[in-house]
């Protein structure tokens, strides 16, 4: 029996706690998602508006996981702005051939994710 895959996720406030990023770790299956929509919906409830998704150690997202996302952008659209950091070039290509990119833009760094978050 295969051992089911790991996921972590770490959320980081910045100082003035208008914005956070969240670091993925692992792959962003179905039970993944499940675990973090409610955390990320507590964000949102809690009055955030900016979410920075650090994607470095993230090695696989599913549709779901895509969806989870569009859904927070949706959400936050015309109050707040959701990015997205430094994917693996699979990742990326990944985000891009979904088209993800043309509503949720994603940026290098953490830094340039959190800047464009300023509206």
């Amino acid at each position: 029996m295969s051992k089911p895959p790991a996921f972590g996720c770490q959320f980081e406030f910045t100082p003035d706690n208008r914005a956070v990023i969240i670091a993925l770790v692992g792959k962003l299956d179905p039970e993944a998602v499940e675990e973090l929509h409610p955390q990320v919906q507590e964000v949102f409830h809690a009055g955030l508006r900016r979410f920075v998704f650090d994607l470095s150690d993230l090695e696989h997202a599913g549709s779901l996981g895509l969806r989870l996302f569009l859904g927070l952008q949706n959400q936050v659209k015309g109050q707040g702005r959701v990015t997205l950091c430094s994917p693996s070039p699979e990742l990326k290509s990944l985000l891009e051939m979904t088209k993800l990119t043309r509503v949720i833009p994603l940026y290098p760094t953490r830094d340039a994710a959190l800047e464009a978050t300023n509206i």
